[in-house]
């Protein structure tokens, strides 16, 4: 049954992140918990606290004794969800330097162009992405490469540091003349030792999170550590239990660390209440299910697609949904049927949670308004969260009175530092008002109404979301331009028969196309796709004799894009 808890304010919950790092507030959060206790699992094995923090301590030595790393230094995680990620995340922050968090669907060029862009010391992945990017890694002169393997924290403690990389794929390590280390090496090597780190350094940046599409050069986004820790204490405020066992407590982390959704409303909320960490490689909602029947899971966060699978499988009811008193949806509209058939379920299973739809952009963080059980209004995402102020702006940044359509835009103290720039200057991205107040412009359109609630209308900017993943059309148009037999492309969100999001490309073919070699046009155009990733291939390819102009003749993207219907529209 659901242990009743008290409900208190953030700021009786949580201390003071000043201008603490990562880890120090990490320490700070957990100060009150002193025994020991399970903080993460994986493939159902608990690893403890006292486990964690010594590796952290251990890579810590590695990145700064062993590599030389200072202050303001990146190292790439190329790697999905993992308990490796973590502990190189707080590692690398204890001693000032930057996590470039990688999205592991990367191609080998994209991977390549986000470690060169960030100027990465080196990168950390899994062994058996090795055949795919040994090479590229091998042309990156001086990097340090660290591989680790998915059976790692699969096994206890005392049988980790005794675990060798896969024969195999050393094999094709060494064919490339690529030298690498393991991390379970590393920690045996370092196990035990500590080094001093960088203190009171919340301004810097703590993470690097790509926001410009796949191809791993558009634009980089810094985040402080200060930012982040607002970001936690404005997530956790009123949604967590100030009074519980540590590790009592579990979440499921589903969504990718790469994405602050899920670093932020998943990984560091979770870190910082002394619950138990659930890190998956990748969603699977049979993998997802187990893990919900084997701890006592609180709160749950996802996007809708995965919510939708859930309540899809046939083992998603029973009683083990009784402790969720939390459910929280980003990244897509979650229509109001869907809402009450997740609700009803959650009902009929004694459980308190409800499905909050909220919204947020990586640029400060990615949660910034939402909805809470006692503080929700249907059709909306939400109320900002207590840091932040929402604004809404017309074409020339002015204010617009309540309940009319423009631009949303946020302040506060979740604000990224700025794109990372090559010559280093802060703040490019942020509009700065006449009272020298920084925003984020969101590029989505909605309005506030007179109870603070924001509605979003429509998006602004061309981005795809395709289960929580930014597909940015640029990236596709720009990739298919030297085509010969194209005069021109645009593409655009559309939905399949299940209205869910997917990639529709319009394209215009060039006179010396043959009509009857569509299909093999078509096959062309996907698999040129499919090197950027899979949410970027285009799902449905139409002929078109021209692309619709507005009166700029800028191509008219807008008429283009697909809008829901009434019953399933974002």
């Amino acid at each position: 049954m659901m242990i009743k808890l008290p409900q208190l304010t953030m700021d009786e919950i949580l201390p003071d992140y000043g201008y603490m790092n990562l880890y120090e507030f990490l320490l700070a959060c957990l100060a009150p918990h002193k025994e020991d206790y399970p903080m993460f699992q994986f493939k159902l094995t608990d690893h403890m606290k006292s486990e964690f923090f010594e590796d952290v301590e251990a890579m810590a030595v590695y990145f700064k004794e062993e590599l030389g790393m200072k202050a303001g230094d990146a190292y790439s995680l190329f790697i999905p969800n993992s308990i490796e990620e973590v502990v190189c995340l707080y590692a690398l922050n204890k001693i000032g330097c930057i996590a470039n968090l990688i999205h592991p669907l990367f191609p080998p060029e994209a991977m390549k162009n986000s470690v060169t862009y960030t100027k990465s010391k080196g990168v950390l992945l899994y062994e058996m992405f090795l055949h795919q990017h040994a090479a590229t890694l091998k042309s990156i002169e001086g990097l340090d490469v660290i591989i680790t393997s998915p059976v790692l924290y699969a096994a206890p403690v005392e049988k980790k540091y005794y675990i060798r990389p896969d024969e195999k794929f050393m094999a094709i390590a060494n064919a490339t003349g690529l030298e690498v280390k393991f991390f379970g090496d590393i920690l045996k090597k370092y196990r035990g030792q500590k080094t001093e780190g960088l203190y009171r350094s919340g301004d810097l940046t703590a993470v690097y999170m790509n926001g410009g599409g796949t191809t791993g050069v558009s634009r980089f986004i810094m985040l402080s550590s200060t930012a982040l820790n607002a970001v936690t204490k404005n997530a956790l405020g009123a949604a967590t239990p100030s009074h519980h066992k540590a590790g009592y407590y579990a979440k499921v982390l589903a969504l990718p660390f790469f994405h602050a959704y899920g670093l932020c409303g998943g990984l560091l909320t979770t870190m910082v209440s002394g619950w138990k960490s659930v890190p998956m490689a990748r969603f699977e909602a049979d993998e997802y299910i187990s893990y919900l029947k084997a701890n006592q899971c609180y709160e749950i966060i996802g996007v809708p697609n995965m919510y939708r699978k859930l309540l899809d499988h046939p083992d998603f009811e029973g009683e083990h949904l009784s402790h969720l008193r939390y459910a929280f949806a980003g990244g897509d509209y979650v229509p109001i049927d869907f809402l009450k058939r997740f609700n009803d379920i959650m009902e009929k299973w004694g459980a308190e949670a409800t499905l909050m739809p909220g919204y947020g952009l990586t640029e400060c963080g990615a949660v910034d308004c939402i909805n809470m059980p006692w503080l929700t209004k249907p059709g909306t995402i939400g109320k900002v969260l207590k840091t932040i102020e929402a604004k809404i702006f017309d074409e020339e940044q002015n204010e617009l009175p309540l309940g009319t359509v423009g631009e949303i835009a946020f302040t506060g103290n979740t604000l990224m530092k700025g794109y990372l720039m090559p010559d280093g200057r802060l703040g490019e991205g942020l509009y700065t008002d006449e009272n020298g107040k920084q925003w984020v412009l969101t590029g989505d359109l909605g309005k506030i109404d007179e109870d603070g609630y924001i509605t979003f209308v429509a998006r602004k900017k061309r981005v795809i979301i395709i289960s929580g993943y930014n597909v940015f059309p640029a990236d596709i148009e720009n990739l298919l331009e030297p085509l010969p037999f194209l005069t021109e492309c645009c593409a655009v969100q559309g939905f399949d028969e299940d209205k869910k999001p997917i990639v529709r490309l319009y394209i215009v073919l060039s006179p010396e196309a043959d009509a009857d070699k569509l299909e093999e046009y078509k096959k062309t155009i996907t698999d040129m796709c499919a090197t950027l990733d899979r949410f970027s291939v285009p799902r449905d390819i139409r002929v078109i004799d021209a692309l619709p102009r507005t009166r700029l003749e800028k191509i008219d993207f807008l008429k283009l894009t697909e809008q829901r219907t009434e019953d399933s529209k974002t």
